[in-house]
């Protein structure tokens, strides 16, 4: 008797395990999808708005870990702690010129984002919208 409960408790927990992986790769195929389909709806114009952003943000990185102290890049290359963990361990070290050097690329970040999505179409607007929401939303809280 007990050899069946404990294989009706491992067999539910088999199923359980393989409905969420399951479902975690749907949201991953219709995200893919809903990127595709966006990107294929942009103009040429709006696909070279998106470039610069991107080269912007490539720049600012070199810019930032060309600041960065022998601590600051130690911290960066460490894989033994979570992306969440070094970002917060970073941002601790940053001195006053690097903080202010992330500031004004957030703005200009900012600025650029507002001029893009001022191209956009309404439907266009709602899948960049639903494409810039976080992936991970469900896990905030938890630690």
């Amino acid at each position: 008797m007990k050899n069946y409960v404990i294989y009706a408790l491992v067999f539910s927990v088999f199923i359980g395990v393989s409905s969420i992986s399951a479902q975690s790769n749907e949201e991953h195929v219709k995200r893919k999808e809903l990127r595709k389909e966006f990107h294929q709806s942009l103009s040429e114009n709006q696909k070279a708005q998106l470039e610069i952003k991107k080269k912007l943000r490539k720049e600012h990185k070199n810019t930032m870990k060309a600041t960065f102290t022998e601590e600051q890049l130690a911290i960066v290359k460490n894989r033994e702690i979570s992306r969440k963990e070094r970002k917060k361990t970073l941002d601790s070290t940053l001195s006053a010129e690097q903080k202010e050097l992330s500031k004004n690329h957030k703005e200009m970040m900012k600025i650029e984002d507002e001029k893009f999505k001022a191209t956009l179409s309404e439907t266009q607007l709602v899948q960049y919208e639903e494409l810039r929401k976080r992936k991970g939303k469900k896990r905030r809280g938890r630690k």
